[in-house]
């Protein structure tokens, strides 16, 4: 089973490595882990993150939100 870093999985996803770096702190994803506790991703969990994201957006199309 291949296994991706953060760096790898970002680059697949489209996204700043930061970026994941945030959605893994505010728990909406959760990396499995290596050896070292270095979080890490197969292409299931890039699939999954990828269909969470595509809902995302489905939400948000035509909708305008407002900040306070």
């Amino acid at each position: 089973m291949k296994t991706y870093n953060m760096k790898e999985t970002a680059k697949k996803l489209g996204v700043h490595r930061q970026t994941m770096l945030a959605w893994v702190r505010k728990g909406w994803i959760k990396p499995k882990r290596d050896y070292r506790n270095w979080p890490v991703f197969t292409d299931e969990c890039i699939a999954e993150i990828k269909k969470w994201r595509s809902t995302l957006k489905d939400d948000n199309e035509g909708s305008i939100i407002h900040k306070s």
